[in-house]
């Protein structure tokens, strides 16, 4: 008779975690050994046509490679065995080769959870993420805090965290998002990392970071795109997936690419119209909830942004405006200036280079990108960042840390560089705020961890294995 009231009391102090390993397989074709444009574009174009979302094909400048990445080895043997045979493509040309094991981490928690308790060091699930935020709003309320500034079409939250010391006065924002594609994971995981960095290194006394908080005010979105994220964390899901988890096509195809699909020449070069393709565009600019809110919320805080950051992956690039065209902006001198001063901080860490330039320049054309678009509405500064490693979007968790250090030790050194260079624009960004400061009133949902929405549903199964608790302890 004592059984179920030892199961019901594990329940209630106990979390459920399990494992999911993830293994691809990548090959890279030496261009150099092709050096035949077309021959390249008839190899391109064969990946493509298999219509699978398992495959993946990207060429890469900077390497002289194509890369082809899947996770299933059949899909892999598959495309090898054509290209030798309908295209003669030399074997010496291809490499192929496994990528290590990827574990994750999913959580189902029924109490809460102290902060010692989340792996800043692990690739997280979204649940995770926006309890751990959740968390460090309760744990430093007078330097965080977190919103709910949308929901995406699975209806899950896109949580954003603020870190903002309001006893140094007004200051310039700046964003920060990760997880655009889904597929991605080292974006979340570094940006939330960074955001452990920066609360610690403000209570500890760490000179850099304390100084950053002090000058200005970040505004952190780990994961952007939650559903896709979500599918293609799970064990059932594609882990190449790119796009968000929107069945708005009139094709058996799901998903919209979120960074083709934010309101700068939109529909132009680089995106598509076929919606099955990994870069489609969606039916409209803004036409997604994700990019819709997100955006929103950039726009309700327009003159304020000194700088806006998108990490992505992979190729060690800091890319800057524009994207839809290989045309420079007209901030070119400045964009590239600062990205060289952030390349030059990030390379002191660990010696790990990054490339710098112009998206249409050095990468290829992607209208309807985020960067441009923010760069569009006035944000000065504006960036994608491409993170480890060179060739794949497979990176073992070791890989965080030491990225979300180069890049805070970038960020001081980026900062340092603009105020000297351009201190105009700090100054002009702190009267905007310090005049928008005495009739600002946030439109979005503060994100109280006892009563976000988020969260009612574990605290009503709590109560429910309280009470029935309560019941066998007084009736058996």
């Amino acid at each position: 008779m004592r059984l179920p009231l030892y199961i019901l009391l594990y329940l209630l102090v106990t979390s459920v975690t399990y494992s999911v390993t993830k293994r691809l397989e990548l090959t890279l074709v030496d261009l150099k050994k092709i050096n035949d444009e077309s021959l390249v574009k008839k190899m391109m174009y064969m990946v493509h046509s298999l219509d699978n979302p398992k495959v993946d094909i990207r060429r890469s400048k900077r390497t002289h490679s194509l890369i082809i990445e899947t996770e299933d080895p059949r899909l892999l043997s598959l495309i090898i065995h054509r290209f030798k045979t309908e295209l003669n493509i030399p074997p010496g040309a291809l490499t192929t080769r496994q990528l290590p094991e990827v574990k994750v981490k999913n959580t189902y928690r029924l109490h809460k959870r102290s902060l010692g308790e989340f792996d800043i060091t692990a690739y997280n699930s979204h649940e995770s993420v926006n309890d751990y935020l959740d968390e460090l709003s309760i744990s430093y309320p007078d330097l965080v805090t977190t919103k709910i500034i949308g929901y995406t079409h699975q209806n899950r939250p896109i949580k954003i965290l603020i870190i903002n010391n309001q006893k140094s006065g007004a200051k310039p924002k700046v964003f920060i998002d990760g997880g655009q594609h889904a597929r991605e994971w080292i974006s979340p995981a570094v940006v939330t990392h960074m955001i452990h960095q920066l609360i610690n290194g403000y209570y500890k006394e760490d000179d850099r970071l304390r100084s950053l908080v002090t000058k200005y005010e970040f505004h952190m979105l780990p994961i952007l795109n939650p559903d896709g994220y979500v599918y293609s964390y799970s064990d059932h899901g594609i882990r190449l997936w790119r796009k968000n988890m929107n069945n708005v096509t009139t094709t058996n195809c799901t998903g919209v690419d979120l960074n083709r699909n934010w309101d700068f020449h939109w529909a132009g070069r680089g995106g598509s119209r076929d919606e099955c393709s990994i870069v489609y565009q969606g039916q409209s600019a803004f036409s997604e909830k994700e990019t819709k809110a997100t955006s929103d919320y950039i726009l309700s805080y327009q003159g304020q942004w000194h700088s806006y950051f998108s990490f992505h992956s992979f190729g060690q690039l800091i890319l800057f405006p524009y994207s839809h065209t290989a045309a420079p902006n007209p901030d070119y001198e400045k964009h590239r200036s600062a990205a060289k001063s952030l390349a030059a901080g990030i390379k002191s860490v660990n010696n790990r280079r990054y490339t710098v330039g112009a998206v249409g320049m050095i990468l290829y054309e992607a209208s309807g990108s985020s960067e441009s678009w923010a760069y569009s509405i006035g944000v000065p500064y504006s960036y994608t960042l491409e993170l480890p490693d060179l060739f794949t979007f497979v990176v073992p968790t070791d890989v965080i840390e030491p990225t979300a250090n180069e890049l805070l030790q970038g960020l001081v050194e980026y900062f340092q560089l603009i105020e000297e260079e351009d201190p105009k624009v700090y100054k002009q960004l702190v009267a905007n705020v310090t005049e928008s400061l005495p009739t600002r009133e946030d439109n979005y949902q503060t994100s109280d961890s006892l009563y976000s929405s988020e969260r009612r549903n574990s605290q009503s199964i709590f109560l429910l294995l309280l009470l029935t608790t309560m019941w066998s302890i007084i009736y058996y």
